[in-house]
């Protein structure tokens, strides 16, 4: 951990920017710590009184990058999130808090205390501590039906999207070595079976958060706007909210969770009634439609096997877990159509 110099450009537009979360004007020297991403994202927390926020940097503004660009994207759909009814009643999201292009600050939030969903998995894979991953994922569950229940026109799902990004999913990992010629031969066929299944069930695009990743989701401690321990649960990370089929989020769920216990315990069968809880939550959390039921069921066998398969690229998993990831999507994927 590092500290900002009280009289640097990017502390005075902290103290600037956070000013809403205080009810006296912020100053003073400032603590900055790094935080695991993919990009450059700081925790920092003011001395004194202990508020704290968290920033995401452009590597370079104006963003040209691809992650650049997404940053800027993340920003307008908070810009967007109030129209979108996002912040209406409970917090749904970390409050907006504004950005400083001209020291890289692409968009700074409130800071929430608490665990992510990855930590009560490991909680629950590695120490058995289960009741608190259930109750987690009921609330992540109720959180992601108020994301799909947003008021939107009536547009159709279209199943392109899905095989595009299956397409897309074959050919990188065909690049990186992971596919046989087997392989190649099995998702093609399922591809086609699929393509045929996908149109049979009729669903309306909902608001999608897009990226629904353990990491992306927190629960509240006590401290964060009045919340209870592990209360409701929050999402992060909005730059991929758009309108899409709620089974982008639902089975990128359920493929994160089987990739849990696969991955820390060799056990993956272990997350079956994890997912099954989950599944039932978000159901009750919506006015009943057994319609909606029965196309969850039974087409989330090609989108979680789109997340096992999306997992499989990551180059930190060992050789042999990668492989077993592509295996069981195809597993996923065949037994899902006997369904």
């Amino acid at each position: 951990m590092t500290r900002l110099a009280p009289d640097a450009p990017l502390t005075r537009a902290l103290c600037r920017l956070s000013a809403p979360l205080a009810a006296a004007p912020l100053a003073g020297e400032v603590a900055r710590e790094p935080l695991p991403s993919s990009r450059e994202v700081q925790r920092f927390t003011f001395g004194g009184n202990g508020y704290a926020v968290v920033g995401k940097f452009f590597s370079a503004y104006p963003p040209l990058t691809p992650a650049d660009q997404g940053l800027a994207q993340e920003y307008d759909n908070y810009l967007q999130a109030a129209a979108r009814g996002l912040t209406n009643g409970a917090s749904r999201i970390p409050r907006l808090l504004g950005r400083h292009p001209e020291s890289r600050l692409g968009l700074l939030l409130e800071a929430i205390p608490g665990p992510d969903l990855d930590a009560l998995l490991h909680r629950a894979c590695l120490h058995g501590e289960n009741v608190p991953l259930l109750q987690g994922l009921a609330s992540l569950a109720e959180l992601l039906a108020f994301f799909h229940s947003r008021p939107l026109p009536e547009t159709p799902v279209s199943g392109l999207e899905a095989l595009g990004y299956l397409d897309k999913l074959r050919l990188q990992l065909h690049q990186l070595g992971l596919l046989t010629a087997e392989d190649e031969t099995a998702l093609a066929a399922e591809r086609a079976a699929w393509e045929v299944r996908l149109a049979q069930f009729s669903d309306r695009q909902v608001l999608v958060h897009g990226d629904a990743t353990p990491t992306n989701f927190l629960f509240p401690d006590h401290g964060w706007r009045g919340r209870s321990l592990h209360g409701q649960a929050v999402a992060l990370d909005l730059e991929r909210l758009r309108l899409a089929d709620r089974l982008w989020d639902l089975s990128w769920l359920a493929g994160e969770l089987k990739h849990a216990w696969g991955w820390r315990t060799g056990e993956a069968a272990a997350a079956e009634a994890a997912i099954g809880h989950f599944f039932r939550t978000y159901l009750a959390a919506l006015p009943a439609d057994p319609q909606l039921a029965e196309r969850l069921f039974l087409l989330n066998p090609f989108y979680m096997a789109l997340a096992e398969l999306r997992i499989a690229r990551n180059t930190f998993l060992s050789d042999d877990y990668r492989h077993w990831l592509v295996a069981e999507a195809q597993r996923c994927l065949a037994s899902g159509r006997r369904m």
